[in-house]
Parts: C-alpha cells; sequence; structure tokens
C-alpha cells in the first residue's frame, strides 16, 4: 500500500506527552509504504501535524485550520480524510477508540466481532506480547506496554495505518525496547506505521 498526501494549513496537535500547533506546507509532498516510515524533525516540522492529520481529523475537526482540501490517494486513489480515518489509528489515549475504562482484552473482543477477523483474542494477545495481568486493565493503564496494547486493539478493528504522537528523541528511546518489538511486530503484518520522532543529539 502506499499512501501520498498534500495539504496546506494548521493542525493543533495533542497527546499523552505534548501539545503543540504544526504546520503543514503544500511544499512538502508526504509518501507512505508498507511498513515503517520514520520522520525526524522538531515538534513543530510537520511531521506530528500528518500523522496527527491521517489519524484524528475525523474525530476533533477544530483542531485543523486547513486552507484547501486534502489530496490524499492510497494505490494512486483518490480518497477523503474522513473515508480514510475508517482504517488509521492514533497511539495515544485521546484516540477514541482507547479513551475507554474498558479492558484491552474487551476492547480486542469487541474489535474482532466487528471486524470478522479470523483470529482469536488469544492469538492478537501472543502476536503483541501483551502481559496476562496487564491484559485485564484499560490501554491507560498498562504502563510500557500501552503502544503495543493500544496496537493490539486497533488490530483487532480492523486498522490498516498505525500513526504515533511526536515523541522526543528522549521519550523515543525510554520506549525504545516496546516500540522497537512493536514496530517489527507491526512490520511482519504488513501495516504502514507513521512515526514522528525528534533528533537524536547526532543529527
Amino acid at each position: 500500500m502506499t499512501i501520498k498526501i498534500e495539504n496546506d494549513g494548521y493542525v493543533n496537535c495533542k497527546s499523552n506527552f505534548y501539545s503543540a500547533q504544526d504546520i503543514i506546507s503544500s511544499d512538502t509532498v508526504y509518501l507512505f509504504d508498507t511498513g515503517i516510515n520514520k520522520l525526524i524533525g522538531e515538534i513543530d516540522s510537520g511531521i506530528w501535524a500528518i500523522s496527527y492529520l491521517l489519524s484524528m481529523y475525523d474525530f476533533i475537526p477544530q483542531n485543523f485550520v486547513l486552507f484547501k482540501d486534502a489530496v490524499l490517494t492510497v494505490n494512486n486513489e483518490r480518497i477523503s480524510l474522513n473515508e480514510f480515518c475508517k482504517y488509521s489509528c492514533y497511539l495515544d489515549e485521546s484516540y477514541p477508540l482507547f479513551n475507554t475504562k474498558k479492558s484491552v482484552k474487551r476492547l480486542i473482543e469487541e474489535g474482532l466481532k466487528k471486524s470478522k477477523l479470523t483470529y482469536s483474542v488469544q492469538q492478537i494477545k501472543d502476536i503483541f506480547l501483551l502481559d496476562e495481568e496487564l491484559f485485564e486493565r484499560p490501554a491507560h493503564q498498562v504502563g510500557n506496554e500501552r503502544f503495543r496494547a493500544m496496537s493490539a486493539i486497533a488490530f483487532a478493528h480492523g486498522k490498516k495505518v498505525f500513526c504515533f504522537p511526536w515523541l522526543s528523541q528522549k521519550r523515543y528511546n525510554y520506549y525504545n525496547n516496546n516500540i522497537l518489538k512493536l514496530l517489527e511486530i507491526l512490520n511482519q503484518l504488513e501495516m504502514i506505521v507513521i512515526l514522528p520522532i525528534g533528533y537524536s543529539g547526532q543529527d
């Protein structure tokens, strides 16, 4: 799968960690392919805005001030942002699917009923390496397992595009082992991952 998008405007990006007004410039055309798409830049360099736009536009339209309709294609076929958001998710507790007191297990069960995927709850738990005890908690209560838990829920609901919030290099390093394992899992499942992170000291 190949995603191509360009737009122009302001985006009020928010996550459990940060908030920032970011800018999308029509001077930049973003291309994303199946696998891991890592974007390196500052918090307001446009990379968070594009990840947020592709996953949250349908839920919080007031956070977007766009000067024109997005030019968005999937495999060269034009698609609206609203339609695209049915297939994407934002890996943060602010995303509606995760903003609940329901357990990770319950949300996976609900997702499989909706998506009709031929996986069992146990299979998804094993694929995403989820802890048995944490499996019975809401996604916001699973500690460093949060990204794997949210991804497991989204996968069960049939999501294909996994958009991270912007992470500073320090925070990315803090979650490093958990994120790297998740990226490996999502890559094997042939999902699209959009990962905006800050510069390292070597960049």
